[in-house]
């Protein structure tokens, strides 16, 4: 003990010796006492002056230059340096960083007009896959941390629901039954879902809870076209007319009449309304008064597909064309010739035409000119389906193959999942969904080209599907009709 106690004395003595010293003699000192210690006595040395000289940045750097360095961090770097300590975890949670990276991610909608704070997620669910699709707000205990920034919570939620839709997180609601017959046409504003079938009937449907509200009475055969805009319910019907209802009393406001055959496709974007018909003419109406503006004729055969884009309208037939027309002078613009059989689908703006028809092509026109500027090769079936973005178009087929393209005419990639006709196709951002026979909605990562899951339950056969950030609705073909949600929040 006495051994022990003189030691310390010792150290004690040489500790008080060397802060005696000047700073150049300390300097000497160390560098000696440095050349007598072994290797494992500098490692120790390094062991403790690393935490002594270590400098934390965010703690003397202005904040503009901290603000600077965080933003070259991704989510997942920036929720790890929210980790290191208090301090990093204040300046991260930043609204402009968070915003940015929501910017970067395409989800700053979620902050503005689709906010995910305030979606509902489905009530009585029949069954879940795997693990439930909620969402658990992140809230913090300790009462000296600052809440958690909006843009950072907007950001968790989003990053959220995108992996549930990569990874197949899903709740399905009890299917909607009541139709009697086939659900021919579907349309939602992600609160309310109409359907209207071969019964004569429309239903109007609840999305958050799957339950009917509300029956549009009046139609005396199959309601083949469906339209909701703004609480007003547009529909076409094989009994010749176009009828217009408030959404949410059921009132029919308008009964528009001129058609002498079925009314089979509508369009209609809460200010046109452009129907075509049986008879082989598509018309435009003004939904103030009910009457008929333009009686737009030029096809010689029945009429396979109406879309429209702004003041302008596209229908093509039969006949093999499409026909480019603008609905607010009542002019027929450009007769597209090319395609060698009817035209299923098509999509376009005013700078591109896009169709596909039974010929297996899919064509890119130019619609100032009315030319065919590339045509897409590769499909060897009827194409039924296609979308477009900015970035590539999407296209399926009979041949069970979902194509996408580059818009110079590149095959990027063949994607291979769908046994049957691949029948609808869905676009948002990079999530691509494609539903066909055999019970299968494929969902995918369109700019890798990379399948992500494969949802299994909907009906046998598919032929319409609805899609929002959160929710997925489903029809059948089949009859009497059901009507299938899938909820991903």
């Amino acid at each position: 003990m006495s051994m022990f106690a003189d030691r310390e004395a010792l150290a004690n003595n040489v500790v008080a010796a060397f802060e005696a010293f000047t700073p150049e003699e300390q300097n000497v000192v160390l560098r000696q006492i440095l050349l007598k210690c072994q290797p494992l006595q500098l490692r120790f040395v390094y062991a403790e002056l690393k935490t002594l000289l270590a400098v934390d940045f965010v703690a003397h750097l202005p904040r503009e230059l901290t603000e600077r360095i965080f933003s070259y961090l991704d989510g997942v770097e920036m929720s790890r340096a929210a980790c290191v300590s208090r301090l990093w975890r204040e300046k991260t949670n930043n609204e402009g960083l968070w915003q940015r990276l929501c910017k970067l991610k395409r989800w700053e909608h979620f902050g503005f007009n689709e906010d995910l704070s305030r979606e509902e997620s489905c009530s009585s669910p029949t069954a879940t896959s795997r693990t439930s699709p909620r969402f658990t707000p992140v809230n913090s205990d300790v009462i000296s941390l600052s809440p958690l920034c909006r843009w950072k919570d907007v950001y968790i939620r989003a990053h959220h629901l995108n992996k549930n839709w990569a990874t197949g997180k899903y709740t399905v609601m009890p299917a909607l039954r009541g139709h009697d017959g086939r659900v021919n046409c579907i349309d939602c504003d992600g609160k309310l879902l109409v359907s209207g079938g071969g019964d004569n009937c429309v239903r109007l449907w609840d999305l958050a809870t799957g339950k009917c509200i509300n029956q549009l009475e009046g139609h005396t055969d199959s309601v083949t076209g469906i339209q909701l805009r703004n609480n007003i319910v547009v529909t076409s019907c094989a009994d010749s007319v176009i009828r217009v209802f408030e959404a949410s009393s059921g009132r029919c406001l308008k009964v528009m009449q001129g058609h002498t055959a079925g009314v089979e496709h509508l369009c209609f974007d809460g200010a046109n309304l452009v129907s075509a018909s049986n008879d082989r003419t598509v018309r435009v109406w003004s939904l103030s008064s009910g009457k008929c503006i333009h009686n737009l004729t030029g096809h010689t055969d029945d009429i396979q597909l109406l879309c429209m884009h702004g003041d302008l309208a596209v229908s093509s037939s039969w006949d093999q064309t499409l026909r480019l027309w603008d609905i607010r002078r009542g002019l027929c613009l450009q007769i597209l010739v090319g395609h060698a059989e009817v035209v299923y689908c098509c999509q376009f703006d005013e700078r591109r035409v896009v169709s596909g028809g039974a010929d297996s092509f899919v064509k890119i026109w130019n619609p100032q000119t009315g030319d065919c500027t590339k045509t897409l090769t590769g499909h060897t079936g009827e194409v039924y389906c296609l979308k477009y973005n900015e970035d590539i178009i999407a296209s399926g087929a009979a041949d069970s193959i979902v194509r996408l393209w580059s818009f110079a005419g590149e095959c990027l990639h063949e994607l291979r999942e769908h046994i049957g006709v691949v029948r609808c196709l869905l676009l948002e951002g990079d999530r691509l969904i494609s539903g066909g026979d055999q019970k299968k909605v494929v969902i995918w990562n369109a700019k890798e080209g990379k399948l992500l899951n494969v949802v299994h339950r909907n009906p046998t056969l598919l032929h319409l599907m609805w899609a929002n950030e959160t929710k997925l609705v489903l029809a059948s073909p089949e009859s009497p009709g059901t009507v299938s949600i899938l909820s991903y929040w």
